[in-house]
Parts: C-alpha cells; sequence; structure tokens
C-alpha cells in the first residue's frame, strides 16, 4: 500500500495489517474560540487560545454575585463555548417547552453527532448499518441551577428528565437521529470521552456495530465565568495552563463539547471513506490502590494502560513520534505522567518522541477533553506536524531523567515521513483511576485514479429556505477553496448524506468552475420540495422533433444511468426505443417508473428541449428526487464512490434557555409534592349514596372489601368481575372480558340505570407473573382495560347525543397499588404507571366524563379509598393505610400555556403561528375532504401553519392534553363522535382519517 505524506511529498511503503484497526472518518465539536474542527485546528497553527478574561458585564449576566466576583482569590478567565442558549430545536423535533428544558450539554452532544456524521459523508439520521453510541457529560447544573422547576410539575416532569440525565444523554440521540446500535453514556471523570473511544472500538471489532460515534460534552455553569482560587486545589492562580513546564501550577476547566464517528478500518476503505487517522490499537484500566488516594494519579497504572494499548497496536513505543498528553497543568499530575510514560519507552529512538497538550490553548474540557486530544493527534499525524506547546519555557524537572527519549517544542515543526507511517498516543487519565490511552497512525493515502467527466448533479436539502440558502453558500464558498476537489466525490457525498429535508436544491453543473458559478446563480437553482413518499412515475412523451433529440437522449440516459449497454441502447432513435432506455436507467436506480395502466402519481414530460441530453437527464432525476423518489444514488457510480469532507448543515439556532432563577425566589409555593390530608369519613355513607348508582370492576380482596363497604353504606351497587365472556349472573352480577370494549358497552346498555361513579380496579386482579409476562398481564388488566373502558364510554356518550338527549355526568376511578412513590418505599408496582398515565391524561376533557387516578397500598384503609374516589381534588391521591395524599402544584404552569392548554381549555385558535417543525416525514398534502379538515383542525391547536397527512402528532409538539382535547373538537367538526383515545391511537392525520371512514 502506497502512503504520500502530506508534509513532504514523498512516498513509502506500509505495511500495517489493517485487522483489528479502525478508522476516524468524522470529526465535530464545539470548543472554546472554535465553532467546529476546522476553526479549532486554524486556532492552533496560528497558536490562538480559547481562554480569554472574562468581562464584569459578562460576570452580571452569568449572574456571578458581585461579592464573588470582587474576591481577590476570583480569577476572572475562562474557555466558554459561544451560544450555548441557542438552539435549532425545529431540526431535531423539539417543542419549545423541551428545548428550554434540555441542558446545554444534551445540545451539544446531538448537534456534534449529527455533525460528525454528515462530515464523515452519511446521512445524519437513519443510516444505514447499525450505529451505536458512546458518550459522557459532565453533572447537569442546568438541571439544578435553571431548569428544577420543572421537575417539580408533574406536567414537565418526563421532559425534564429526557433532557438533563445524563443516562439519556446517548439514547436521546439514538431516537432523534433514528440509530439502532448500543446506546452507552460513559462516566468517568476526565477520561470519559477517550474511554467512549474505546469502548466504541470494541463494539466496531466485535462486529456489534457497523459505525459508532464516541464523544463527550462539559458545560459547567454559569457562563461565562471565571473560578475562585484555592491554595492547593488543581485550579491555576493565574489563568494560565502550563503543561510539562516547571512552572505548572494549575489548570484551568473549560466547556465543549466532540464526536469522532468511526468505522472499521477494512470497510472504511472498501466505502471510499474519508480517513482522518488509524487507531491500532486502545486500552483502559484503573490505579486500583496503588495511589496516594481516591482522587490521586498513579504511575503503575498510566504505566500500564499505555504499555497495553502498544501491545494491542502490535507497534514499538520508539515507532511513536507524538504522545498527546493528559497534562492538566499541575506540577504533581504532569509529573506522575512523564514517569509513567519514561516507564514504557525504554529506548531512545534516533529522534526524542514529542509531548504536547492541547490544554494550554483551550483548557481543561473535563468529559470532552480526551476526544478533544485524540482529534488534535488525528489531524498532526494527518497534516504532518509535531505541534509546540504555547507558553513552554522550562521543562518539567521530571523529563530531566528521559530526555534522551522526550522532547517538548516550544513551536510548531514539520514531522518528516520515516520508513513507517507517522504514529502518535494520546493519553486520558481521570479522578478515580480510570486511565486510557489510544495509538493512532497516518492514514493510507487514497489511491489515484482520473478524473470524471461532467455534468454532475449536485443536491442537499434543509428545513426551510434560509437554511437552503445558507447551505448553498457554504458550498460555492467550499468549492472556490478546493478547486482541486473531485466534482464526482462532492455529487456523491450530497447524495447520500444531505437529503433527508423535503425542502430540496440540486444544480447541474459541468465542472468545478461551473458548479461556483452555479450555486451563485438563482436561476440555475433546481427547487421543489417532496410532498409524497416514493412516488409512481410515468413517462410521457410530447412535441414533435426529428430522431436526432431521441438518440442523443438514448445516448445520455445509457451513459449517465445504465451500468453497461447492451449494445442497442446508444443506437436508439426513436421516441420509444428512447423512452424505454431511460426507464430502463431510472429503474435501475430504484425510481418507480410505471406505464398507464398502474395508477402513476407524477406524470414527467418528456419532450425535445434546446439543453443538452445529458443536463436534461440530469436535472429530470433531481425532478423526481425533489418529488420524492428515493434514488439509489450509488448505482450511477458502479462501485466506484468516495466520500469527501463538506460544510455541515447551517441550524437556525434560536434562544431556548431557562434563566436561572435567584434563591430567594424558590418559595415553598412552587413546590409541587405530595401533601398528607386525610379525609373526612364522618357521614362518608351519605356522600357514597349520593354518588351512585356504582359500577365497580373488581377481581381481588380489595375491590370485593370496596363493594362490601358500597352495600353497607346502602348505596346502589352493580360488580363487574373478570371473565373471557360477558354475561348477566342469576345473583345480578356481571362478568366481562378486562380490555374488550364491544363488551363493555354492552354492559353499560344492559344496565337499568346510569352509573354515576365507575370505579376500575381490575389492574389489581391481574394474574400473578414475572418479567416480561408480570408487564404484559398488568398492561392487559390496567391500560388497555382502562383505554377499552373510555371508548365504550365515549360510544355510551354519543348514544345520547344521537337521541338528541345530555349525557349524564359519570365519574371515575382509577385504582392502582403501588404506581406512584409517595413515601419513599412504596413504589412496588411501576407497571401500573401506564393506567394512572392514562387516568391523568383524559381527565376533565370537557365533556360529562370526570376521571381520577387513586392508588392504593396493600394496606389501604377501604374508607379512604372510597372517600378519594369522590373527592373533588383536582389530581391523583393516595392512600397508605389509614392517610390519603394529596399530589398538590403550584398555582401557574412554569412554562407558556400556549405550550400545553391547561385542563378543560379549548385548543389555541390564535393566528400566530409558527412553521411546522421540520420532521423525518416528508411533508404530505391532506387529501380533499377529512384530511384537510382534520389537519387544519391539527395545525390551529398546535398553532403551525400546516400539517401534512402523514406527520404525527406528537412529533409535532403535541401533548396528550391536547390530543383528548382535539378528539372532541374533530368528532364535533365531522359530525361524528371520537374516543377520547382516537389521537393515541391514531397519531397522524390519515390514519386518524382512515379509522373514521374505513
Amino acid at each position: 500500500m502506497t502512503v504520500t505524506d502530506t508534509a513532504t511529498d514523498t512516498e513509502y511503503e506500509a505495511d500495517t495489517a489493517y485487522d483489528s484497526a479502525v478508522a476516524i472518518v468524522g470529526m465535530a465539536g464545539r470548543f472554546p474560540g472554535a465553532a467546529d474542527v476546522d476553526a479549532l485546528w486554524r486556532n492552533l497553527l496560528a497558536g490562538a487560545g480559547g481562554l480569554r478574561a472574562i468581562t464584569d458585564d459578562e460576570l452580571a449576566r452569568a449572574g456571578v454575585e458581585p461579592g464573588v466576583a470582587a474576591d481577590p482569590r476570583y480569577v476572572r478567565v475562562g474557555g466558554p463555548v459561544e451560544g450555548i442558549e441557542l438552539f435549532d430545536a425545529a431540526v431535531f423535533g423539539f417543542s419549545p417547552l423541551e428545548a428550554e428544558a434540555m441542558e446545554p450539554q444534551h445540545r451539544l452532544f446531538l448537534e456534534c453527532a449529527w455533525e460528525a456524521l454528515e462530515r464523515a459523508g452519511y446521512q445524519p439520521t437513519r443510516p444505514e448499518g447499525t450505529v451505536g453510541v458512546f458518550g459522557g457529560c459532565g453533572f447537569p447544573d442546568y438541571m439544578l441551577l435553571n431548569a428544577a422547576r420543572l421537575a417539580r410539575d408533574p406536567a414537565t416532569a418526563r421532559v425534564f428528565a429526557n433532557g438533563n440525565e445524563r443516562d439519556s444523554l446517548t439514547s436521546l440521540v439514538s431516537y432523534k437521529l433514528g440509530l439502532r446500535g448500543p446506546s452507552v453514556t460513559v462516566q468517568t471523570f476526565c477520561s470519559t470521552s477517550l474511554v467512549a473511544v474505546h469502548m466504541a472500538c470494541q463494539s466496531l471489532l466485535t462486529y456489534e456495530c457497523d459505525l459508532t460515534l464516541a464523544g463527550g460534552a462539559y458545560v459547567p455553569l454559569p457562563q461565562p465565568a471565571g473560578y475562585l482560587y484555592e491554595e492547593g486545589g488543581i485550579l491555576s492562580p493565574d489563568g494560565r495552563v502550563r503543561s510539562l513546564d516547571a512552572a505548572a501550577n494549575g489548570t484551568v476547566m473549560a466547556s465543549g463539547a466532540a464526536v469522532v464517528a468511526l468505522k472499521r478500518m477494512s470497510d472504511a476503505i472498501a466505502e471510499g471513506d474519508v480517513i482522518h487517522a488509524v487507531i491500532l490499537g486502545s486500552a483502559v484500566n484503573n490505579d486500583g490502590p496503588e495511589r496516594a488516594g481516591y482522587a490521586a494519579p498513579g504511575v503503575e497504572g498510566q504505566a500500564a494502560v499505555i504499555e497495553a494499548a502498544l501491545a494491542v497496536a502490535a507497534v514499538k513505543p520508539e515507532s511513536v513520534g507524538y504522545v498527546e498528553c493528559h497534562a492538566v497543568g499541575t506540577p504533581l499530575g504532569d509529573s506522575i505522567e512523564l514517569a509513567a510514560l519514561g516507564r514504557v519507552f525504554h529506548t531512545a529512538p534516533p529522534e526524542p518522541c514529542v509531548l504536547g497538550s492541547v490544554k494550554p490553548l483551550v483548557g481543561h474540557l473535563d468529559r470532552a477533553s480526551g476526544v478533544t486530544a485524540l482529534m488534535r493527534a488525528a489531524l498532526c499525524v494527518r497534516e504532518g506536524l509535531l505541534p509546540g506547546t504555547p507558553g513552554f519555557e522550562t521543562p518539567n524537572p521530571a523529563l530531566a531523567g528521559i530526555a534522551d527519549r522526550f522532547t517538548v517544542l516550544g513551536e510548531d515543526r514539520v514531522w518528516p515521513a520515516g520508513d513507517e507511517p507517522r504514529r502518535a498516543g494520546v493519553s486520558s487519565f481521570a479522578v478515580g483511576g480510570t486511565n486510557a490511552h489510544v495509538v493512532i497512525e497516518q492514514p493510507p493515502a487514497r489511491a489515484p485514479r482520473s478524473r470524471s467527466t461532467g455534468p454532475y448533479l449536485l443536491t442537499y436539502s434543509a428545513a426551510d429556505k434560509v437554511a437552503l440558502d445558507e447551505l448553498t453558500a457554504r458550498l460555492r464558498a467550499h468549492l472556490s477553496a478546493h478547486p482541486d476537489e473531485d466534482l464526482a466525490d462532492v455529487a456523491y457525498t450530497l447524495q447520500v448524506s444531505r437529503g433527508r429535508f423535503a425542502l430540496r436544491r440540486a444544480v447541474v453543473c459541468r465542472d468545478h468552475q461551473d458548479a461556483v458559478a452555479a450555486l451563485g446563480d438563482p436561476g440555475r437553482w433546481i427547487d421543489g420540495e417532496a410532498r409524497r413518499r416514493d412516488p409512481r412515475f410515468q413517462l410521457a412523451a410530447s412535441g414533435e422533433s426529428g430522431d436526432t433529440w431521441w438518440a442523443r437522449l438514448a445516448s445520455a440516459a445509457t451513459a449517465l444511468l445504465l451500468a453497461e449497454s447492451d449494445g442497442d441502447d446508444h443506437a436508439a432513435t426513436d421516441q420509444d426505443a428512447a423512452l424505454a432506455v431511460l426507464a430502463r436507467g431510472l429503474i435501475r436506480l430504484d425510481v418507480r417508473v410505471v406505464d398507464g395502466g398502474d395508477s402513476p402519481t407524477e406524470t414527467v414530460s418528456v419532450a425535445p428541449s434546446d439543453e443538452p441530453a445529458d443536463v436534461w437527464v440530469l436535472t429530470t432525476l433531481a425532478r423526481m428526487w425533489q418529488a420524492g423518489a428515493a434514488v439509489d444514488w450509488s448505482a450511477l457510480y458502479e462501485g466506484d464512490m468516495r466520500r469527501v469532507e463538506l460544510p455541515t448543515y447551517p441550524f437556525q439556532r434560536r434562544r431556548f434557555w431557562l434563566d436561572a432563577a435567584p434563591a430567594a425566589l424558590d418559595q415553598k409555593s412552587d413546590v409541587v409534592g405530595w401533601r398528607r390530608r386525610p379525609l373526612a369519613v364522618a357521614d362518608l355513607d351519605a356522600r357514597l349514596c349520593a354518588a351512585g348508582p356504582w359500577l365497580v370492576l373488581v377481581g381481588e380482596e380489595c375491590g370485593e372489601a370496596l363493594a362490601d363497604r358500597l352495600v353497607l353504606a346502602g348505596a346502589e351497587v352493580f360488580t363487574a368481575r373478570p371473565a373471557e365472556v360477558f354475561r348477566e349472573l342469576e345473583s345480578g352480577d356481571l362478568t366481562v372480558p378486562p380490555a374488550d370494549v364491544a363488551a363493555l358497552s354492552e354492559l353499560l346498555h344492559t344496565m337499568l340505570v346510569t352509573p354515576r361513579t365507575i370505579v376500575h380496579g381490575l389492574s389489581l386482579a391481574a394474574p400473578p407473573a414475572e418479567g416480561i409476562e408480570r408487564f404484559e398481564e398488568s398492561q392487559e388488566w390496567g391500560a388497555r382495560s382502562g383505554l377499552a373502558l373510555a371508548r365504550a364510554l365515549a360510544e355510551y356518550e354519543a348514544g345520547f347525543a344521537a337521541h338528541g338527549e345530555q349525557a349524564p355526568a359519570i365519574d371515575v376511578a382509577v385504582l392502582t397499588s403501588g404506581a406512584v412513590s409517595v413515601t419513599g418505599a412504596d413504589l412496588d408496582h411501576p407497571e401500573h404507571a401506564a393506567l394512572a398515565a392514562l387516568a391523568s391524561s383524559i381527565d376533565d376533557r370537557g365533556t360529562k366524563l370526570a376521571w381520577r387516578h387513586v392508588d392504593a397500598a396493600d394496606d389501604a384503609d377501604i374508607e379512604q379509598v372510597l372517600a378519594s374516589s369522590i373527592c373533588r381534588h383536582e389530581g391523583p391521591t393516595a392512600v397508605r393505610g389509614k392517610e390519603t395524599w394529596l399530589l398538590r402544584g403550584p398555582a401557574t404552569r412554569p412554562h407558556d400555556a400556549a405550550d400545553e392548554p391547561t385542563a378543560g381549555s379549548a385548543p389555541p385558535t390564535t393566528d400566530a403561528r409558527r412553521p411546522r417543525p421540520s420532521l423525518a416525514t416528508a411533508f404530505i398534502e391532506p387529501s380533499p375532504g377529512a384530511e384537510e379538515t382534520v389537519a387544519h383542525l391539527w395545525a390551529q391547536a398546535l398553532g403551525l401553519d400546516r400539517v401534512g397527512a402523514d406527520d404525527n402528532f406528537f412529533e409535532l409538539g403535541g401533548r396528550s392534553m391536547t390530543a383528548v382535547q382535539l378528539a372532541q373538537r374533530v368528532g364535533a367538526e365531522l359530525g361524528m363522535p371520537l374516543p377520547v383515545t382516537a389521537l393515541i391511537e391514531h397519531p397522524t392525520v390519515r390514519l386518524l382519517c382512515a379509522d373514521i371512514e374505513p
């Protein structure tokens, strides 16, 4: 294998075996003073650091108390990431509330994951193959300082957890980007992100994944801000980081996020990927007890992990020309790291191995530091640069004994080629003793090949017109700056990685210069919006012309769309033959071309044109793609495909941020929680009788005791027990299948009187089981049974409306046992939570039905349970022994009421509409009639300018309460009652209408 040295333009023969190697194919990040990896590299070359002085105004805006800022020990230096309050919520499908609730580390990690895939040349959502995610982040300060009040509101607690809990960091990426590999959150303090890289490599090499994302994020709050220096701590007293220097006296913590995309090296070569560097081996271990304390580093452990990584890489230490050290700039830490390196590197090489660290320029990025160091080392081996350490003056004394093997440079130096590829090591060590080391080497050069000839089709997409124009400008600037880039590679990369959105643009160009001109000329842009999913096309010839144009068309279609000519295609001169060639070529690209008898959804007019035939073919292909065709772009290239690194998506960020509330404002009145309040039972019998007739669905001791107590009170009671079929027993009692809508409807119609209160206690009677069977049984007797009852009641209520009668009011009390935690150790049946959520989501929907949730422990007092069932408290109640607890919340919601309507209110009808979020689903125009009506109602309720036929209600930002209210409104508009669960069961316009109009 021949590798070209980028620093010296010489070549060498590399015999490295790549069977167990991993390629770094994509890199993305946000750093102090650098918005991406390219900016970071420019800063590093220029010696421009991201650490900077923080002004008084910035400290005041960040909420740093004046007394703290005035402290003589306060160091006004930091490494902030700009714009952490800004986020493109729409492109990821987050509602405004979800975006505001999400802490910045989750945001940055998600954006970096997207960009790493794009920079690798892969679709950022639902890429082919199995993609895993490994990463970690720092403590979520935003959760405590800014968003804590959301956690205290049951309506926003779930949203709060998803975007703040560290456990959700990687799984949220997998959910939003559609990735199906392992999602593993790694937490090892400072070594987190390099440990994540190691785990990602293992996942690849065991074929658990085809591609992995690995990295970390660290954004301490408030920022921008400085810090209080404490003597004896690890922080620098003057805001400078002097890694590996005798004057090292501490570090500066800074913010950042970084992610790398990794593939098996053999696959990366075979599939034409961009390869920044090759990971030959990695290792992770722990110092164990062989150190001064838990937070102290250990020489033995660090030396062992470096030695292990070199052994996995199967390379000698003296072949490593550079080590990117952990080197945070503390005297002890740096000295121990140097001692560990000296134990592993025994033999002095011809030229000393250069040591360096990125931390003097960007600070210590904590959970993102290891992967940032890896990126710098990868760029160094790729570009042939031995980096200097800014500000370096006098070597750390620990270097004196190993000066024959190591050196630290004061400025950058060319890294000349040798007999072997350039190699580097990367270390990351952490509080707690988890150490990681990675060995990388220079990537092989791509094999030379002749340039392809045009024309070329450049395609890309965006969520809105502003982003589309910005992406066009970015591509134009990129091509202007890279005139030697093969346009075939550019076209292929765009086609396979930039087509997610419905708003699409294409240009056809002859060569590089023409591409720059076309991207700058709106008159040459081919714009369109996908409104169908993989439509069927019919080719229809029109116009009159001689056979010359049809012959040129056949020739162009053969050359561009067909792998091999069958010998007659170039010779096709008549209209029919040319159309057949074009159709065959399009079908080869998986475009659905049909004849007139197969009900086409789109008609493509094929008529003689003044433009060249090859340009016409690519323009037509572009318009088919814009119409929604799922084009197999790879088929255009006959296996000779290469990806190149191109500009990433221009996120349209807006401010989504909850300002930190002063501590004095955190009053108890804003706290949501369980409050003990035993309910009065002195006149309970009279109240129970007044609440009748009762229908009690029971099947175990607690339910039977409840029914018996109602009888004792003199109330009118109908009891229904679970069975396989509906039946009236001689005793007057009834049996009913728990989740059968028809049987429950029959039960209601069989009763001589309408029940005023229904107790659903079937979840307490679920058959005993273990594991997944226990969960399934609980859902059948709980949530599914509750849904069935809701539908039966909706149909029952509709019967009155059909006869012009007013439906009577019915209260429904849903019983669970141990579905909520009140006292701290009473969450015994979390599988009942689905039924509890159902009760809260359909309560008070603006009809005569009211639902409430009562959670009764095994020792619950029956009278307190009954009192809770008729209590007018708005919210769930819990009964523990003879004590009853009510869940109380603040008087006002902590977010805009337009985001989620309050119970019983009408959906918003304001004309101030926001644009439809950018969904993975293309916008499909609703059909006239019911679909159009329903889509209009949804858009009005959600405050959107439009809603597509296949748009998911909940991905649009809808909530369960809004769904319940909309079900009633849609039913009224269409003149047919809908169950309260209609939008939950059928969450798209098309699915809902298909259920309404079978």
